[in-house]
């Protein structure tokens, strides 16, 4: 695992063609450049042991990536836990197990050997994250892919092409993990293509 600054990796997305929306400047919304709306959601599983075989199809299904760049991008890694809630407890164990730079906004890349660490960060954040403060973007090298967890027990997926995300869709689909029929709760916007599929 490799950890480098906020701002070199935000250099590097440039350079790929990836950007902050400025329509959210408060929120460090990653979105590719001349976006179309191609992206989905899918809920994560209720069930935990499934959870780590569908963070691997996700990140499976992203393609022949070497490595992959992971941004804590509304807060920082947390360097205490409340003694008194344990899943805070719990959670910075596993972070110190996985050597991340706590206490900074460090954005840490895992290399596609570590796939066991990164999926077991993001089966943490979704087990322990409950804001937008703790919820990360998952970028691959080749950019092609934008993944980002969410406090609403989600998992979003853009893509930089639509037959990216059609293949995408069918595996995961044949993976046993379909696209959601409705939104996680009432706070949640619903997106076009889900307006779109129903009408």
């Amino acid at each position: 695992m490799r950890k480098l600054s906020e701002s070199h990796f935000l250099n590097w997305a440039k350079e790929a063609g990836i950007h902050l929306d400025d329509r959210y400047p408060q929120s460090a919304v990653l979105t590719f450049r001349g976006e179309s709306e191609q992206d989905r959601f899918w809920s994560v599983p209720d069930r935990p042991e499934r959870r780590p075989y569908f963070f691997l199809s996700l990140l499976d299904l992203m393609g022949d990536w070497r490595s992959c760049y992971v941004w804590r991008h509304l807060g920082s890694w947390p360097t205490s836990a409340n003694p008194f809630r344990i899943n805070d407890v719990v959670e910075l164990a596993i972070f110190r197990g996985l050597q991340l730079p706590l206490g900074t906004t460090d954005v840490v890349e895992f290399s596609r050997e570590e796939m066991d660490k990164l999926v077991t960060l993001i089966f943490a954040t979704t087990v322990f994250g409950w804001s937008v403060g703790e919820d990360l973007y998952v970028v691959p090298d080749h950019a092609r892919h934008l993944m980002q967890t969410d406090h609403h027990e989600v998992i979003h997926v853009s893509f930089r092409n639509s037959q990216d995300l059609s293949s995408f869709v069918t595996e995961m689909k044949e993976r046993e993990f379909p696209l959601p029929e409705d939104v996680p709760d009432r706070t949640f916007k619903q997106p076009a293509w889900m307006t779109k599929r129903d009408g």
